[in-house]
């Protein structure tokens, strides 16, 4: 792997960490293209039916995350078809700077090398570094040679174990200040690995506003009420499991794209023996 300079990177901006996010959509003419034929470019002139893919509404909340936050390094667990990497490397193409890393090890052997194809049919190689490698050895590669980051795109094995992986190796080299994002987050491991996240990390929802693909659940008068109970009995409350007790809803926790910003780095007691309930 290819030594990282170690220039510093801008930490974000408070005021855009403040400031409401204009919602953009991605400009580039190819997103279009592959969306409206459902199909995606291969190299040799084929191409290949776009079988698993972001929605255009996601892609183009990517977009705009870069667009307002204006990373210099932005991280990618996942490039697939490179739907997402290319909105990613087209917010920093238009920012006017940047590099983003896109870690991907069945890249050619998956997906037959089609997400480096639509980036390089985009015009934004340059913007591009592959690492041909699994997220765990590649970030621990990354941390070693210095490498921070304030961005970064959680979307690869969606086992809670896998994603807790993903983000432990991430919170290493991402700024305070910065922004992960995760992908099928409405999935059930991944949701249950942002609630942790939450409850034991310094961590907060980033733009709870921006909802893509939700499917609220409507909790009956049931478990309405023993919500309610739990919460006036804590001996009760107690025996009940910690997203029964406290929904999703009121974590800010909708549909299939989650940001959270990092508040700080982790500081907590290595000795402690127990994480907080989730």
């Amino acid at each position: 792997m290819t030594a990282v300079p170690l220039e510093t990177v801008p930490p974000i901006a408070p005021q855009a960490q403040t400031v409401g996010l204009r919602r953009d959509t991605c400009p580039h003419p190819l997103i279009e293209e592959v969306y409206a034929s459902r199909r995606v470019p291969l190299p040799g002139g084929a191409s290949a039916p776009m079988n698993v893919y972001i929605p255009r509404e996601q892609g183009d909340y990517l977009y705009s995350l870069v667009r307002h936050y204006r990373p210099s390094r932005t991280i990618e667990v996942g490039l697939a078809n490179g739907l997402s990497t290319v909105c990613i490397a087209a917010g920093l193409e238009a920012n006017g700077s940047g590099t983003h890393t896109a870690i991907d090890p069945f890249q050619e052997c998956d997906w037959g090398n089609a997400g480096l194809e639509l980036v390089h049919r985009a015009g934004l190689s340059h913007r591009l570094r592959h690492i041909a490698d699994y997220s765990h050895r590649a970030l621990a590669d990354l941390e070693r040679d210095g490498y921070s980051c304030t961005f970064a795109f959680v979307d690869g094995a969606h086992l809670f174990d896998y994603v807790i992986a993903d983000f432990l190796c991430i919170d290493r080299v991402l700024d305070a200040g910065g922004l992960i994002v995760f992908d099928d987050s409405d999935w059930p491991a991944v949701r249950q690995a942002i609630r942790y996240i939450l409850a034991n990390r310094a961590y907060e929802v980033a733009h709870p506003e921006v909802v893509i693909e939700s499917r609220p659940p409507t909790p009956t008068m049931s478990a309405r009420l023993i919500r309610r109970l739990g919460r006036a009995l804590p001996r009760f409350g107690s025996k009940l499991r910690p997203d029964f007790l406290r929904p999703d809803e009121e974590l800010a926790l909708h549909g299939r794209c989650i940001a959270l910003r990092k508040l700080d780095h982790d500081h907590r007691n290595s000795q402690s023996r127990c994480h907080e309930p989730f």
